[in-house]
């Protein structure tokens, strides 16, 4: 067989190489191979993707004001409260 690997098959048949039926016939052989034991088989060279450096940066961008808005609220109502009982202390005095 020409083709050793799944993935080259598939880039041909993808790139128009080959047709549907010959595709098919030949994965068919090389998995049949490889059960047997007769096609030797080359570690996958798979690396992951990049994010992007800018889209890390929005993110952490997000992420700080997402937890800010809490705090804001927090100290924004303890700020209510404590003015409420202040004017109501002068209030009753």
């Amino acid at each position: 067989m020409g083709n050793k690997s799944l993935s080259q098959l598939t880039k041909d048949y993808a790139a128009g190489k080959i047709n549907q039926r010959d595709y098919r016939e030949k994965r068919a052989k090389l998995i049949q191979e490889i059960f047997a034991g007769n096609a030797t088989l080359e570690k996958n060279k798979y690396s992951p993707p990049r994010a992007s450096r800018k889209r890390l940066k929005n993110k952490k961008k997000l992420i700080n004001l997402q937890n800010k808005r809490p705090l804001f609220i927090a100290i924004g109502v303890l700020s209510a409260i404590t003015i409420i009982l202040i004017l109501s202390i002068f209030t009753l005095r």
